[in-house]
């Protein structure tokens, strides 16, 4: 028969290993979050800016600014993938914290595809602005389960910020300039800042 004792020690041995501190798996995951923060950081500050000018903005400008920073984001992403293929441990440990974060990525783009179509059939942008919050949220819970994990203060601040953005964008929602400069400065804070920090973590372990 099995331990107990043992599968309980196994298993918080694994538990812990899921948010290690150092190593390739940090420097990765941190290079793609800060990736994501820059790129939808500067699309919302971009956005903000054109919105509180006043200025009639060309379509073309519109588009842009809506799918520069995702085609940007993902080649990023496929580039680093390609980097990293080979320094990346291929551990259970590390496998699990990649699909932590990697979920919520996934998370991110599946509701895009749906809040964008709702938006698109009922002819109702606002639609759309439930998606950002809906990030935050998801941010937020997989944030807090690094802090679970490695009671890390910085982790715990990381969870709250985007809770708190997250109930901050729901009360701005119909104020446009305040909505879109929050989830920017949001994304600068909570992401982009995080990434840097795990890579810089990475690089000092």
């Amino acid at each position: 028969m099995t331990d107990p004792a043992q599968s309980a020690r196994d298993d918080l041995a694994f538990v812990r290993a899921l948010v290690s501190d150092g190593g390739a798996v940090q420097a990765s995951l941190g290079e793609a979050l800060l990736a994501g923060g820059l790129c939808y950081g500067v699309q919302c500050i971009a956005q903000w800016a054109i919105y509180i000018s006043g200025w009639q903005a060309p379509v073309a400008v519109h588009l842009t600014a809506g799918f520069l920073p995702s085609v940007v984001f993902i080649g990023l992403i496929i580039w680093l993938s390609r980097r990293n293929r080979d320094a990346v441990p291929h551990g259970m440990a590390s496998r699990a914290l990649n699909a932590a974060f990697g979920s919520s990525g996934l998370a991110a783009m599946t509701t895009a595809v749906i809040f964008g179509y709702l938006a698109w059939r009922y002819q109702d942008m606002g639609i759309f602005l439930f998606h950002p919050l809906m990030i935050a949220v998801v941010q937020g819970a997989v944030w807090y389960v690094a802090f679970a994990i490695r009671r890390r203060g910085w982790l715990g601040l990381v969870s709250i910020g985007w809770f708190g953005a997250a109930m901050l964008g729901a009360l701005t929602i119909d104020r446009m300039e305040v909505f879109i400069l929050l989830i920017g400065v949001a994304l600068f804070l909570l992401m982009a800042l995080p990434g840097w920090i795990l890579m810089r973590g990475a690089a000092n372990s």
